[in-house]
């Protein structure tokens, strides 16, 4: 996969999905979107994501949206770094845990996602100091593309 190149999103076929999506007609959307994410496009890959969560073309599916999200965030995709702290928050497609949860988020935020502050902000407020510390030094350690927070 190659990590996110921001002349992809003038590829006709993003607008095409998008407008597929609006206009509800998403079995074509997700078409697109699974053909631009099998060329190893990180934005396309997250988007296939997103459409497994919301089970948009295809039948909801947390499993397969982490699975999308990881390999999204591997390649700089910072609304697959959030989209994987809101899975360990709430246990979908993965088991809950708070100390990653927050170790995505702050990667997200990191990663210029300014949405993750709010939920990072929020997030925090449940954890005792030692798991902010925890999930803090998590997400040091995951600083270099294609590094998970707990991988280092």
């Amino acid at each position: 996969m190659r990590g996110y190149d921001p002349e992809e999103e003038s590829d006709v076929r993003y607008r095409e999905a998008i407008e597929a999506l609006g206009a509800g007609e998403f079995e074509r959307a997700f078409a697109l979107v699974r053909t631009l994410a099998a060329e190893g496009r990180a934005l396309a890959i997250h988007f296939l994501g997103w459409l497994h969560h919301k089970g948009l073309g295809t039948p909801q599916d947390d499993v397969a949206a982490v699975r999308c999200w990881r390999i999204a965030a591997r390649g700089g995709i910072a609304g697959a770094m959030q989209g994987l702290g809101w899975a360990y928050e709430h246990g979908r497609g993965v088991a809950a845990d708070p100390v990653q949860a927050y170790a995505w988020y702050q990667r997200a935020l990191a990663h210029g996602d300014e949405a993750a502050r709010e939920f990072l902000f929020e997030l925090a407020s449940r954890l005792s100091p030692e798991q902010v510390r925890a999930a803090e030094a998590l997400a040091r350690e995951a600083t270099l593309p294609g590094v998970e927070p707990g991988e280092a």
